[in-house]
């Protein structure tokens, strides 16, 4: 019996918010008393994982807490700071890629080197994927990743992975 080298998944993520900074003073802005990364393409770990997605543009991911509970518990001070949450949740879907050869099948639909030295563990980027905008962040060496996608396109995308996937 062959031995899967990628793996295909939809995921099921509870919450993900998106943060916005209207002011570019608001760079060094803290979340659960961790500072957010300010460098595009950045990630903070955890249980509320944070990417970086554009300057002063965040995308808040949860597992563990529903959006109106955690958009409460966020809000409050940062709002009058001059940033923005809105709940994306229903809006993207994820997909997980994992496996040894997930690297070689990302990279035949999209213009990023994939290679760890460029695209290491807690890296992530916004870009166009088998031509849908999507969210790629690296969660760990085996390697495993994460694609937020509109979910009026995951059902293509998850199609487009699996049969790339098949081909490895």
């Amino acid at each position: 019996m062959r031995e899967e080298v990628v793996q295909v998944a939809l995921s099921q993520r509870r919450t993900l918010l998106r943060l916005k900074a209207w002011q570019q003073d608001e760079a060094l802005v803290e979340l659960h008393g961790r500072r957010l990364p300010s460098r595009v393409g950045e990630t903070l770990g955890g249980p509320l994982r944070v990417q970086c997605i554009g300057p002063g543009d965040w995308l808040i991911l949860s597992n563990e807490s529903a959006a109106s509970s955690l958009l409460q518990e966020l809000e409050g001070g940062l709002r009058q700071r001059g940033l923005a949450f809105v709940d994306v949740t229903d809006a993207l879907a994820c997909i997980e890629v994992n496996g040894p050869a997930s690297r070689d099948v990302l990279s035949r639909a999209c213009g990023l080197d994939f290679h760890p030295r460029t695209f290491p563990v807690g890296f992530c980027a916004r870009t166009r994927f088998a031509q849908v905008p999507v969210v790629i962040e690296c969660l760990d060496d085996s390697p495993r990743f994460d694609l937020s996608v509109s979910r009026s396109y995951v059902n293509y995308l998850y199609r487009w992975l699996a049969d790339a996937s098949a081909g490895v």
